[in-house]
């Protein structure tokens, strides 16, 4: 079995469980645990502005929309990458840029996701997370972790408890600092390669069994290396007999995805990049006549006859650019690596696993037959197991009210906490139902009561006192919208009178041929357009009344201080809505992402005899989900 993650500090470790599970069951599995270091470290979001090399972020829908940071990210207990996006509350009836009335800050706020920070280096350059230097990032990554680890110590009630937690803490502090002396090439690859096995032993208080390595080693492509399984899937894009049908199997895939087709690459392209040592990671090209790899400063290498293999592109390759490894794009590389092994996913991880399958599909389609192991699905029961600890939570200020308590056991939280988010999907239904004010209002008083039955009964209170106000606006308008309909007809009649008298003008008195009835005629036109003026200037006059009418209307006192309070009591609806979208995104879709995917030092520091972890071993569920066919 294959585990890959690209940081160590969430759900990664985790996956130490399964020789574990698998000795249970009786079966002999050897897990290779590894580091993805060949993708790029996340960078700055556009518009943000730092000073030092490297920062830790939160995710909002704000200033950080979009941000990811998969190589650097860190999450206190019941905390998640799970941002409350400007969808949710327009959906409640909010629009957060008016609420926010320009402040952008009060955006981040409302957005930020619970719980997660992820780093970003500011450096414009993309940079490879397995040839980033330790240096300055080491000291961001101490300060994030304890950042995570003083949120989770807090959320603990017992000062025992919390002590207990700060030892732990402590412990892997102290592992990262040895793995930082012990690390190959002081790089964050070799920092996360060193520090996985110390995270495995410190979850299951036992060493690991497991093969630990890079993906910068596991997909080295070389002369040797070439005859592996990981780069049979390589060769479909290379053989002259299938190549051409393998890119277009990709391309079908990936059609209407959010995902590049390979003309967007320019001409040659395959689905491959090559991570070569000191230059950086860039899409494969291959011509009759060069191998072009778009890393930030392209690279070119000229060639006597096309590569037809993976191992011709490994001699190429090893003679150019040794040390570099052949990584498949996000769809191609889990078919890659299936071809040897059984790839490790926790429920909820990689998107691309189903434009994956279409891809395999489309080639089985086309003909082309492709070993494809299926992927194991670990689902977690994070939440559940906690029953099994006797530990009492201070809940984090967003999970208060969804659970109407600041402190439970963790047994309570454990028995509750999925009738809290239907409760929770609810709630957010029904404000999502609730469009006028009126209704948003009696929503909260469902919802929260207290205050929101007074506030409810004063908002229909203000409604009846304005009333009469309403009607008499209602008969302006009508008025108004009758006058300005008279001036559109009055405009017509008027155009359509002066083209009628320039008209008798060109036949009459210009041809010097009208008599005393088309100079009546004349007259009368000319009189008409008068009466047109008088009406006009009546109607503009009647106008102006009604404007001064329903000015005046507006300033009364009464009706004024009712509107003013109106006004308050709908801000303040706004306000709370916020809060409970806020509140109910966070206690959903938080919770249920978190559950699926913990970061694996909660369990050893809220739990330091390890109850939880064996009960989440007792809980887990497995399934295997093929990469060819239907998803089963």
């Amino acid at each position: 079995m294959l585990a890959l993650g690209q940081t160590v500090f969430w759900d990664e470790p985790l996956k130490a469980a399964l020789p574990i599970l698998a000795r249970m069951a009786g079966i002999d599995v050897a897990l290779i645990a590894g580091v993805h270091d060949t993708d790029y470290f996340a960078k700055l979001p556009g518009g943000l502005i730092a000073k030092e090399p490297f920062v830790a972020l939160p995710k909002n829908d704000g200033s950080t929309k979009g941000f990811w940071s998969a190589a650097g990210e860190f999450s206190s207990l019941f905390g998640g990458e799970v941002a409350v996006t400007k969808e949710h509350f327009a959906r409640a009836g909010v629009s957060l840029d008016k609420w926010s009335d320009g402040d952008t800050s009060k955006i981040d706020e409302a957005t930020e996701a619970y719980g997660w920070r992820g780093i970003a280096s500011t450096d414009s350059t993309p940079l490879v997370a397995g040839e980033l230097p330790l240096g300055a990032l080491f000291a961001v990554i101490q300060r994030t972790f304890d950042w995570a680890l003083s949120q989770t110590a807090d959320a603990l009630c017992e000062p025992k408890q919390r002590a207990e937690a700060i030892v732990i803490g402590d412990r892997i502090h102290a592992m990262m600092c040895d793995a930082v002396e012990l690390c190959s090439g002081k790089t964050l690859g070799g920092f996360y390669e060193c520090l996985l096995p110390e995270l495995h032993r410190l979850l299951t208080s036992e060493p690991s069994k497991a093969e630990f390595t890079r993906t910068t080693k596991l997909l080295l492509l070389n002369a040797e290396t070439a005859t592996q399984p990981r780069f049979d899937f390589v060769d479909l894009f290379l053989r002259p007999e299938t190549s051409e049908l393998a890119c277009e199997a990709y391309n079908q895939a990936v059609e209407s995805e959010e995902v590049y087709s390979l003309d967007r690459f320019g001409t040659g392209a395959i689905p491959f990049d090559l991570v070569i040592p000191g230059v950086g990671r860039g899409t494969i090209r291959l011509t009759s006549q060069s191998l072009i790899v778009m890393t930030p400063n392209p690279k070119f290498v000229s060639l006597n006859k096309p590569v037809e293999s993976v191992s011709e592109l490994a001699a190429i390759v090893d003679k150019n650019f040794p040390g570099s490894a052949l990584v498949g794009k996000a769809v191609t590389l889990i078919s890659q690596l299936s071809q040897e092994f059984v790839f490790a996913f926790n429920e909820g991880a990689s998107m691309y696993v189903r434009i994956t399958r279409k891809m395999n599909n489309n080639l089985a389609r086309a003909g082309i037959s492709i070993k494809a192991n299926p992927i194991l699905r670990i689902a977690w029961e994070t939440w559940n197991s906690l029953d099994a600890t006797d530990r009492w939570f201070h809940l984090p200020h967003p999970f208060q009210n969804p659970f109407g308590a600041e402190h439970v056991s963790a047994e309570t939280f454990s028995k509750s906490w999925r009738e809290v988010v239907h409760q929770q999907k609810a709630t957010l239904e029904l404000l999502h139902r609730s469009s006028s004010p009126a209704s948003r209002i009696q929503a909260l008083h469902r919802i929260r009561g207290g205050r929101w039955e007074c506030l409810a009964r004063e908002f229909e209170t203000l409604a009846e006192c304005l009333k009469p106000l309403r009607q008499h606006m209602d008969t302006i308008r009508t008025e108004t919208a009758s006058v300005y309909s008279r001036l559109r007809q009055l405009k017509q009649e008027w155009r359509e009178t002066e083209r009628a008298m320039g008209e008798h003008f060109r036949q009459h008195v210009r041809a010097k041929n009208s008599d005393a009835a088309e100079l009546a005629k004349r007259t009368a036109f000319a009189s008409k357009i008068s009466t047109f003026r008088a009406e006009r200037r009546d109607l503009q006059m009647r106008l102006q009344e009604l404007r001064k009418q329903a000015a005046s209307l507006g300033k009364e006192k009464l009706y004024a201080d009712a509107r003013n309070r109106r006004r308050e009591i709908v801000r303040e609806a706004e306000y709370a809505t916020i809060m409970l979208v806020r509140e109910a995104v966070i206690s959903t879709k938080g919770l249920e992402h978190a559950n699926n995917r913990p970061a694996s030092w909660w369990m050893s520091v809220v739990s330091p005899n390890g109850d939880w972890f064996r009960r989440m071993l007792e809980t887990v569920r497995l399934r295997l989900e093929p990469l060819v066919g239907d998803e089963g």
